[in-house]
């Protein structure tokens, strides 16, 4: 009996998620980026990926809760960074891949903090225009 069709569709059946997991050029607008100026709300320092959340005044003054995907708690932890690095009420600026579907939602490119330092970069040298 040929098990080899079973494997196959098997493999196929179990490698969408990883897939669907993965394409963030579905999620978010790879091509733009948007900087935000706000103070940090929530860090969810979990796999798998680290979540920032971020307040951010609009236009007409309202707060604007932002969410940000980051890296996992792995790559983070082996670049330095910690659950302690951003502090709840921290000022910072972020640059990020906005969500596609215009929700407040986004992936992180960088984050800047008051003192001009750059953490959490994954800018690749790549600047497309705001």
């Amino acid at each position: 009996m040929n098990r080899l069709p079973t494997v196959i569709a098997l493999i196929a059946v179990l490698s969408v998620p990883l897939f669907a997991h993965h394409g963030r050029g579905a999620t978010y607008d790879m091509k733009k980026r948007v900087t935000l100026k706000g103070t940090v709300s929530r860090v969810e320092w979990r796999n798998p990926h680290v979540l920032i959340y971020m307040d951010v005044k609009d236009d007409d003054g309202k707060v604007v809760t932002w969410g940000f995907e980051n890296s996992g708690v792995s790559t983070l932890a082996q670049e330095g960074y910690n659950r302690n690095t951003l502090q709840v009420g921290q000022p910072i600026t972020a640059i990020v891949n906005p969500a596609a579907n215009g929700a407040p939602t986004a992936i992180v490119v960088k984050i800047i903090l008051a003192d001009g330092s750059e953490i959490m970069s994954r800018d690749n040298g790549q600047n497309p225009a705001n």
